[in-house]
């Protein structure tokens, strides 16, 4: 692949997420306020049982984003150092966070629903663990910003290329190789523990599991992007990610790492299969000008959508209805979304990316493509 190749499919697939994910929590909303809406009604019965799917599509948008992140990160890898590689992802993720953190916990503060749960007050500590997401680790864990549970496996994923963006270059197909061991024992050891711990043992066996079961999803993204990139065969790649299902479905099977429901093997594979076909999506939809900008837009999208539509909804679907409802949460959401990206995402970014050197350049073969020893 060209390094000015743009896989606009992937924008597309973005914004597809961006809307599983929405529609995940509005679903989520009626069901646990134990109303009916006919949209919702109507998916689930058409998409998500008919699919054999997770209810309110579960896993369907955390398993898209997270194997489009391995896949993108990896394919970054061939122009930037191991350095370079952390600092642009970490700035890319924190300035967000951080001012979108201190709002939602002033609006859990003033009793507003912002996530699937009613959380209890939160003093000034819970806001600075929120802010660099440690909140997850106390005791009882504190949600805040509900969705970033995520970017934890993601920042692990993050920490794990760049001390390997060496080995990837000489030896591709080896990183996503020790990933694969790292995972099985990691899920074995936790296993272990958490039968014969309690407590606070327990409670990291059960984190370390749950890491190491998603992990997977992102080395899946990993090996598509080096068969694209021609880094790696297609039949070593094929075997290796062949490893990381097993080891999914083990996981899957031993059960308790994970809460999504029972389809999340099958949604696994039915993500790879739209994702190898996303790829090849060039036409005038995928490029348009929308999808692009939506797509720039979803990382805010996911963050604010729960503190926009959930107390927007508490207070309009008693006295308007749904339709209206959603209506007024969807362009909520997105307006906060645009204003976040315009006006902190962007600026942030082109500022903390002013403050690095630019990145050694890579050494090429003739075609342009990053030299490698290819198995």
């Amino acid at each position: 692949m060209s390094r000015t190749e743009r896989l606009h499919g992937l924008d597309l697939l973005r914004v597809l997420a961006s809307s599983f994910v929405v529609f995940g929590h509005i679903s989520a909303y009626f069901a646990l306020a134990n109303r009916h809406w006919w949209l919702t009604d109507w998916v689930e019965d058409q998409t998500v049982d008919g699919l054999h799917l997770n209810p309110h599509l579960n896993f369907l948008n955390v398993c898209t984003f997270l194997m489009i992140s391995g896949l993108v990160v990896t394919y970054v890898t061939t122009r930037e150092g191991p350095g370079t590689f952390l600092y642009r992802r970490i700035s890319r993720l924190l300035p967000l966070l951080w001012v979108v953190t201190p709002v939602v916990w002033l609006m859990i503060n003033l009793g507003l629903q912002v996530s699937t749960t009613h959380d209890p007050s939160l003093d000034f500590g819970d806001l600075l663990s929120g802010m660099v997401l440690w909140n997850f680790f106390q005791t009882p864990p504190v949600a805040l910003v509900e969705v970033t549970w995520t970017l934890w496996i993601q920042v692990l994923f993050y920490c794990y290329v760049a001390v390997s963006i060496p080995l990837l270059r000489r030896r591709p197909w080896l990183p996503p190789t020790l990933l694969a061991a790292v995972c099985f024992l990691t899920i074995l050891l936790s296993t272990l523990s958490r039968e014969s711990t309690t407590g606070s043992l327990h409670r990291w066996a059960q984190e370390a599991g749950q890491w190491a079961v998603y992990l997977p999803v992102l080395a899946i993204g990993q090996l598509i992007s080096l068969v694209h990139t021609r880094a790696v065969h297609r039949y070593t790649a094929l075997a290796i990610g062949a490893v990381y299902v097993l080891l999914f479905i083990w996981a899957d099977r031993i059960g308790g790492f994970t809460f999504q429901g029972n389809a999340m093997s099958r949604t696994l594979l039915v993500v790879t299969a739209v994702l190898l076909l996303m790829m090849r999506a060039n036409g005038r939809i995928s490029r348009s000008k929308v999808i692009a900008g939506w797509s720039r837009r979803t990382y805010a999208i996911y963050l604010v959508h729960l503190a926009c539509l959930y107390p927007l909804m508490n207070v309009l679907v008693p006295r308007v209805g749904p339709e209206i409802a959603v209506l007024a949460g969807l362009v909520t959401t997105a307006v906060v979304a645009d204003l976040l990206h315009r006006f902190v995402e962007m600026p942030a970014e082109r500022f903390l990316r002013s403050r690095r050197r630019p990145a050694p350049r890579v050494p090429t073969d003739h075609d342009g493509e990053r030299t490698v020893t290819r198995i």
